[in-house]
């Protein structure tokens, strides 16, 4: 059975299917058990996360089919914002860490001073969710990522057990990765970067998964590399997602704005 829906940020819901969202927008196509489509997040302000969640997407595709109403909030992805204060008991974790990167006046990222560090509430999360974003940094929740080298979702393998054999007979590294624990990757503030100084919120990234959008320092404001590698996504319930960043840059040119292309389960 073929089901589909377009959702975009303006126009509401419309049957049909799209290669690509008009205007910006998050498409669901099922075949089957399968669904695919793509998701479109405007992930250019440096204090919000995203949360995915594509086994909500899944099930309400499932309970359309079978004759429900369609729970369209799964393709809709509210920003949750980056905490700075603490207003309640402390988690003994979070923080933000204010660093100075010398990459005007020094040797670059590797270059830096620590200049402050205040604890603030824990991150808020989406009630469930596979994975999340922030601009150029990207998490999971308990899963792991992997990096093929095919650049089209229309081309892999029929699953994903199919594409690990052929990248294992290749010779290709196929260990999934967690997420780490970091103090300097997910920038949350921009208003003081050209003094070279960063708040940077303390929190697990997954740094294969943030591959398919990469900043680039110097120059300062930073440029970005775009990799449109599919990703496979190992979930905690042990299920994969193929992802793909199609595009980080909007129509009106504003970037870290992705359009993530997924088929899932793979």
């Amino acid at each position: 059975m073929l089901w589909a829906v377009m959702l975009t940020s303006c126009e509401g819901i419309m049957s049909g299917i799209y290669d690509e969202p008009p205007g910006g927008g998050s498409s669901v196509v099922a075949v089957g058990d399968t669904i695919s489509g793509s998701i479109y997040i405007e992930a250019n302000h440096w204090d919000e996360w995203f949360y995915v969640d594509l086994h909500a997407i899944r099930d309400a595709v499932t309970a359309a089919n079978a004759g429900e109403a369609m729970d369209s909030s799964c393709l809709r992805f509210d920003p949750y914002k980056v905490p700075r204060t603490l207003t309640g008991e402390w988690d003994g974790t979070s923080k933000i860490y204010t660093y100075r990167f010398r990459v005007i006046t020094g040797e670059g990222l590797d270059d830096n001073e620590l200049l402050d560090v205040v604890e603030v509430d824990k991150q808020p999360e989406a009630p469930s969710w596979d994975f999340a974003i922030h601009r150029n940094n990207n998490r999971t929740n308990g899963g792991s990522a992997l990096e093929t080298t095919y650049s089209s979702m229309d081309e892999l393998p029929v699953n994903s057990a199919t594409l690990l054999n052929q990248m294992a007979s290749a010779g290709k590294d196929t260990t999934f990765v967690g997420d780490i624990y970091t103090e300097m990757e997910v920038w949350v503030d921009q208003s003081t970067m050209l003094q070279e100084i960063i708040p940077c919120q303390s929190i697990k990234v997954n740094q294969v998964l943030s591959r398919w959008l990469t900043m680039k320092i110097p120059p300062m404001p930073p440029s970005f590399n775009h990799n449109g590698h599919v990703f496979l996504l190992r979930m905690n319930d042990g299920t994969v997602s193929a992802l793909r960043c199609a595009n980080y840059i909007s129509a009106k040119n504003l970037k870290c704005c992705l359009t993530i292309e997924y088929l899932y389960p793979y």
